[in-house]
């Protein structure tokens, strides 16, 4: 392919992919999930970048450093930012160390190539003439193999009947099309390229991918999928709040307010906690209350009490000191007034039974 269209198309994805990062980021403040989506678009804009200065024969170890370090652990943005929009109640981003193992991983070859700058130097001339080291190789199947499984492991959960996330049918639909679509241009991106591992063909054809990718995910994303979050069950609650007038920072307002006051009173942990006592509380409407509830934290009143009684419950969990207590115990201290219930919601927003849990967090910690 001639040199100048490779700069040309590779120049073209860099700059769009980066733009769409800055907006991701951006808007993260209102969506969470927008922060994970930047960094994927980084991550391909920042390994494009080193790609195509490898081409043209001006290859740098820093930017090999970047490019794979950063995409190295892209299947845990995947996973951060569908899970993200699966809670989209959350206005907080949240992080697991644990998606993130592989950049851990890289740390070695990092520190070999400062103790001995040949292993640097080996690696770009080998990656401009199209061939790997053994390091490159190895962290370039990782790259391949925790995308495409993180993508599979996600449609999986999707189509479970055992799992139960804090979506619409609507919504698991949309998410199911998005994993679909990553899932098929990562195949094609990444498996010719697992039975050769060339460098040349990340080199010319990734940019292409990484264009196709990313633009239908942010266009999909953006036009329907975002804004089908924005407001759970949005079409649902137009004709029930549409009586209430209400100005947008007027709802950010009552939202900041509802917020502080639960993490200041904590008044979930009482079992009989209604929604007319937070509005008399807060000396707001209950419909109003109701309303910025659903518009501005994704979901009805008793699914965000029972969202933070579930945290609550899993702090207890985990903390050591409180194993003496039963699980009937521990579903009355966060505000559960009897077991069955404070099962269904456990199980509905973790997707495993309080027992379950303990022994994966016991068996994880042990890993650990």
């Amino acid at each position: 392919m001639n040199e100048k269209i490779v700069v040309l198309i590779s120049g073209s994805a860099i700059f769009d992919l980066s733009l769409l990062a800055i907006l991701s980021w951006f808007k993260s403040k209102q969506r969470p999930s927008n922060f994970w989506l930047g960094w994927m678009f980084f991550a391909a804009a920042a390994a494009i970048l080193d790609n195509v200065f490898i081409y043209i024969g001006k290859g740098s170890i820093i930017l090999y450093h970047l490019g794979l370090v950063l995409n190295v652990v892209w299947g845990g943005y995947l996973i951060s930012f569908t899970n993200s929009l699966r809670n989209s109640y959350r206005k907080t981003i949240t992080f697991d160390w644990r998606l993130f193992i592989p950049a851990y991983l890289y740390f070695p070859f990092f520190i070999l190539t400062i103790i001995e700058p040949l292993w640097g130097n080996k690696t770009i001339q080998m990656a401009e003439t199209g061939q790997m080291t053994i390091f490159g190789m190895f962290y370039n199947a990782i790259i391949c193999l925790y995308t495409i499984l993180s993508n599979v492991f996600l449609l999986r959960q999707e189509y479970s009947k055992k799992i139960r996330f804090n979506t619409t049918k609507l919504q698991k639909t949309r998410i199911k099309e998005i994993l679909w679509v990553m899932l098929v241009l990562q195949l094609m991106a990444f498996v010719p390229f697992m039975f050769k591992f060339d460098v040349r063909y990340i080199i010319l054809y990734m940019p292409i991918f990484g264009q196709i990718f990313f633009l239908y995910v942010f266009f999909r994303m953006t036009f329907s999928i975002q804004s089908l979050f924005e407001s759970n069950s949005a079409t649902e609650n137009v004709t029930k709040y549409a009586a209430i007038k209400i100005d947008g920072d007027k709802s950010d307002e009552i939202r900041e307010r509802i917020i502080k006051y639960i993490e200041c009173e904590n008044p979930y942990l009482q079992t009989d906690f209604t929604l007319s006592e937070m509005a008399k509380n807060l000396n707001i409407s209950s419909n109003i209350v109701s309303m910025v509830i659903n518009s501005k934290l994704n979901c009805s009143f008793p699914e965000y009490i029972n969202s933070l009684r579930v945290k609550t419950a899993i702090e207890l969990l985990e903390n050591v000191d409180k194993r003496n207590l039963t699980i009937e115990a521990i579903s009355y201290e966060c505000g559960f007034n009897n077991r069955t219930s404070f099962y269904k919601a456990f199980k509905k927003q973790t997707g495993k039974l309080p027992s379950d849990y303990i022994k994966n967090y016991d068996k994880n910690k042990v890993a650990v």
